[in-house]
């Protein structure tokens, strides 16, 4: 087996291309925006070459460094991550790259299963927790597709059409303003602080993607009376379209806004031949787990695993311990998959 690392750009599109579960958070473009936002992050991953041809890409980002010590995440904001291949691995073949990331030099690594690989791509040896994908087949016309959801969901679908929401994609810079402003006031509800979050920035830098990018990003915006009050960024690759950050103003979900944007995207995408309208993972909170069942969704259970290296263990455990002798500090914090965010 051939290691490349750094990984050629040109092998890593192919891949993407040719791995039939492949997401837009495998694509060279996600850790290209990642890289965009957040100066102290670095691109680590890396590609194998098997003797029978087959080439193998496992997404890795540097996100902290600390001396000869780096800790790893795949991919980005904890999204889906970890290997991408044009043709078929083996279990002895993926425990090779995964290898990689295992290093001496290695303090952490994270990263969160892809829903749509095969089991056989993905090491469970660090699995601490489970997650669940929420993912909806359009395996059918959409009328067939609309008519298995929930009859809840298929009625606020028409009420909210009644009572005057409209779903477009966002074409300018002042559309992704006033979502912004939307999420910022939905931070606030929550109780957050201003530095919750995602800074306008991180947004001017996907809207300046987008306009590339068409085919692989969209912010789709609610419209109320004219005004825009919410919306969800979604972003679509191969067979697979993700619905990855999203809020609506209280208004807004009342008039049940949230339910006609997604039956709306999924419309959208199955016009467009994409098999996977997916509404992504809910951090175990009961209710977004049921709003995304309504849609007739199959449950995808997911690994979160992380490597934590046992040269670094006694520190860690030194460390932890003198946390909890403190009041004033928090415990370790394990990056959370990005998740649809429905405002309630």
């Amino acid at each position: 087996m051939q290691i490349i690392q750094p990984v050629d750009q040109q092998l890593w599109w192919e891949v993407a291309h040719a791995c039939p579960y492949a997401t837009f958070f495998h694509t060279p473009r996600w850790t290209e925006l990642a890289c965009r936002v957040n100066s102290t992050v670095r691109d680590r991953s890396i590609a194998a070459i098997l003797p029978n041809g087959v080439r193998a890409v496992l997404l890795l980002l540097e996100i902290r460094r600390y001396g000869p010590f780096a800790a790893l995440m795949s991919t980005f904001e904890g999204c889906y991550g970890g290997i991408i291949a044009d043709g078929p691995l083996s279990s002895r073949d993926v425990a090779r790259i995964y290898r990689q990331a295992y290093r001496w030099n290695i303090s952490n690594f994270y990263y969160l299963a892809n829903p749509l690989a095969p089991p056989e791509t993905i090491d469970t040896t660090y699995r601490f927790s489970d997650e669940i994908a929420h993912i909806l087949h359009l395996d059918s016309d959409f009328e067939t597709i609309f008519n298995r959801f929930d009859k809840s969901t298929r009625t606020n679908y028409r009420r909210g059409l009644r009572e005057g929401v409209r779903i477009r994609r966002a074409a300018l810079p002042d559309d992704y303003a006033a979502y912004y402003r939307t999420y910022r006031d939905a931070v606030r509800r929550w109780g957050e602080d201003d530095n919750y979050g995602y800074s306008w920035e991180f947004f001017t830098h996907v809207f300046a993607f987008e306009q590339r990018y068409p085919e692989e990003m969209a912010l789709w915006v609610v419209e109320l009376d004219g005004a825009v009050v919410g919306g969800t960024l979604a972003f679509y690759w191969n067979q697979h379209v993700t619905a990855w950050h999203g809020t609506v103003t209280r208004e807004a979900l009342k008039r049940r806004a949230m339910v006609v944007l997604d039956v709306e995207i999924a419309r959208d995408a199955a016009a467009r031949g994409f098999r996977y309208y997916d509404l992504n993972t809910s951090a175990g909170i009961t209710g977004v787990m049921q709003y995304k069942r309504n849609f007739a969704t199959t449950d995808h259970v997911i690994a979160r695993c992380r490597y934590r290296s046992p040269l670094l263990k006694p520190v860690i455990a030194l460390v932890n311990q003198l946390r909890r002798r403190s009041p004033h500090t928090e415990s370790e914090q394990v990056p959370s998959s990005s998740m649809l965010v429905a405002d309630s």
